[in-house]
């Protein structure tokens, strides 16, 4: 069993490499705390047990601070469901992409998972960054930790949804 302080050294010099490769979030602090504090009112943060911090320049976290039982059941095990963990990494790194394009309507366009190893700790630790952005697309990446170890990461584009596909949703 490796020892909890190496878990926590490598789970530093992951995240020190997310944040050498992040674009800076765009806001004041201010307005990033006001902006996650109304992500965790969404229901969706709620009924997952979920909660968002941006009080990094760099990176967005989402944590599952107490893995439930509706959240197991990963091949049958005790495991994380991988549902569960693609609705987080969404999470992650549509706000991530979401924060490059501030009072415009984005949404995820492509999410793509690596899982690593089962998922099986009590609380999950979710990074996420930008890494590049243009116009209209942003690129990021994201880690997720469990007891100090990653466990899984995951690639995604966040986009400015244009007017035109919006205009018949209610």
């Amino acid at each position: 069993m490796v020892a909890a302080s190496k878990l926590r050294d490598e789970q530093q010099k992951s995240l020190d490499g997310l944040r050498a490769r992040a674009l800076e979030i765009p806001l004041p602090l201010a307005r990033r705390t006001a902006f996650a504090n109304g992500f965790n009112e969404l229901a969706a943060m709620q009924h997952f047990g979920a909660t968002l911090s941006l009080a990094d320049d760099y990176l967005v976290h989402v944590t599952l601070p107490k893995v439930e039982e509706h959240h197991r059941g990963g091949l049958g095990t005790s495991a994380v469901n991988g549902a569960v963990i693609a609705g987080m990494f969404d999470c992650a790194l549509g706000v991530a992409g979401v924060l490059q394009f501030p009072d415009k309507r984005t949404g995820t366009v492509e999410l793509s998972i690596k899982l690593l190893r089962p998922v099986v700790g009590d609380v999950l630790d979710f990074y996420s960054v930008a890494i590049k952005s243009s116009n209209a697309i942003a690129f990021a990446e994201s880690e997720l930790f469990s007891g100090g170890r990653m466990c899984a990461l995951a690639t995604g584009m966040v986009a400015v949804a244009s007017d035109k596909d919006w205009a018949a949703v209610p």
